[in-house]
């Protein structure tokens, strides 16, 4: 069959599924109303979890486990072996996320310019590949270049939230990125299981230290993953439903797939657009709203690197350290869906985003006011309870704001801007063992800016709305239309008459 003919034939099965499927995106004022899916519709979303959502929550485990990594390794002697003194380890956590910072929107962007699969997986191959290099390090320098090269690799992982956004719907897509990002607190769990059994076991054998073993296992279990996802991770909607693929074969299904990214305020085949890179800057909401990511983002950063050191320094023996870090990585694996799958069901997020910071805010308020250990413990679990899901809510909070590809990946870069800059905070104010005070002020203190900020998001959002709603209620009474109607949503992003913000 060629182009044109297999063009008309999806044209028509839409108009078909349209019918059958009970399916309204939008009335007439452009606001979403309720959607219901039909039998072939729920198969579809059922295929794409277990293809996309499975492997790009491989593809961030992998990621939090490499990234987090020094963290464990310090606690078996990393440091000590290599002679790292005074700043220098808080200076190799520091440099992974400058490799990140640089990198985050040409990621972004090459989502269009490359087929998805080739790059999350190449991404994925090459920080395997630095995390195994690790063993062969001996000196200060090749470490600092090592976590650069990993950050450059590891920013295009991030990009998954936009990924998710060019294939789920608006109400369905804060549910995936749950089940996405909840491989970071899984990773911080599973790394305290694997760097238990591995100092348990594995210490000295072959004449490797334990850390070597560490990232030795690590890097070759990321490169496997990799492979898999360069071989099954579907291209982008558009690509899939003109083309096909291994797993979406039926012609119905690409007819419901461009559908269904139309519905996304998506435009199939959008290309990079300049003027949309200034949109995003000039916005307010990108810039409130990566605040309010960055913060709850720090508070991830600085557990990753340093919760096992914390936990430590509450007194527990190196082995006995490892097992206590998967305590409040499991209060997050908990916390993550659930919240999440809350904010679906009800469409909100700002509500369910501030209440996860006012948890984080309890957490930080117990671990500055204690020195018990059970109530130290608690107060690391009430800081994960609440961060991890506040990242997932407001992320996709931010690109569900932005119309228009390039303005959604500018607004997401501009979100890692802010993430990673207070990620490197988060790498040197944790340097006064062993209540960490500084530490854990400075992230109090930009937990509460970025909740200010979520609110002020939600106050102008919905003033727009109902702005724009009025608008739209004013030209009917008058049997008018919006003249910009006609025009895409890459052309006016979120600015088209139709958009209307999710908070």
């Amino acid at each position: 069959m060629d182009r044109s003919s297999k063009d008309m034939d999806i044209t028509s099965i839409q108009k078909e599924l349209a019918v059958e499927a009970e399916v309204v995106h939008a009335d007439v004022d452009g606001a979403d109303v309720v959607h219901h899916k039909s039998k072939k519709e729920k198969r579809l979303v059922l295929k794409q979890d277990l293809s996309i959502v499975v492997l790009l929550a491989g593809c961030y485990w992998f990621a939090y486990l490499d990234r987090g990594a020094l963290g464990n390794a310090r606690i078996m002697g990393f440091q000590t072996d290599l002679g790292l003194r005074g700043k220098q380890f808080y200076n190799c956590l520091m440099m992974f996320y400058v490799g990140y910072l640089v990198f985050e929107l040409p990621a972004a962007l090459s989502l269009r310019l490359f087929h998805p699969n080739w790059a999350y997986g190449t991404a994925v191959i090459i920080f395997g590949i630095l995390a195994a290099s690790m063993t062969a390090v001996r000196s200060y320098a090749p470490i600092m270049v090592i976590r650069v090269l990993l950050g450059f690799a590891e920013a295009f992982v991030q990009t998954g939230f936009v990924f998710l956004s060019l294939w789920y719907r608006r109400e369905e897509v804060t549910t995936r990125a749950a089940f996405y990002f909840l491989a970071t607190p899984v990773a911080g769990a599973t790394s305290g299981l694997i760097a238990y059994g591995v100092q348990r076991n594995l210490d000295g054998d072959l004449g490797k230290a334990a850390w070597e073993w560490f990232f030795l296992i690590e890097g070759i279990l990321t490169i496997v993953w990799g492979i898999l996802v360069i071989c099954l991770l579907p291209k982008l909607p558009e690509t899939v439903a003109k083309r096909g693929s291994i797993l979406f074969r039926d012609p119905q299904e690409h007819a419901l797939i461009l559908q269904r990214t139309a519905a996304a305020r998506n435009t199939p085949d959008a290309k990079p657009r300049l003027f949309q890179v200034w949109w995003a800057l000039k916005d307010a909401k990108t810039w409130l709203l990566a605040m309010a990511i960055a913060a709850a983002s720090l508070d991830v950063a600085a557990f990753g690197a340093f919760l096992p050191t914390f936990i430590h320094q509450f007194g527990f023996s190196a082995l006995d350290t490892q097992l206590y870090t998967i305590i409040p990585y499991a209060f997050a694996t908990v916390s993550v869906p659930v919240v999440c799958i809350l904010a679906d069901r009800i469409d909100k997020r700002a509500v369910p985003f501030l209440i996860c910071m006012a948890v984080s805010v309890i957490g930080f308020v117990i671990v500055l006011a204690t020195t018990n250990k059970t109530a130290l413990v608690g107060g690391c679990c009430f800081i994960a309870a609440g961060c991890y899901p506040a990242i997932v809510v407001c992320a996709t909070w931010l690109v569900n704001s932005h119309a228009g590809y390039t303005k959604r990946c500018t607004a997401w870069a501009v979100a890692q801007v802010f993430t990673q800059s207070y990620s490197i905070i988060a790498t040197q104010i944790y340097d006064n063992p062993p209540r960490y005070f500084k530490g854990h002020a400075v992230l109090l203190g930009l937990n509460l800016l970025g909740a200010l900020s979520a609110a002020i998001s939600y106050f102008f959002m919905k003033r727009e709305n109902k702005r724009r709603d009025q608008i739209a209620q004013d030209l009917i009474s008058r049997g008018e239309q919006n003249p910009d109607n006609s025009k895409t949503f890459e052309e006016l992003c979120d600015y088209h008459p139709q958009f209307r913000y999710k908070i």
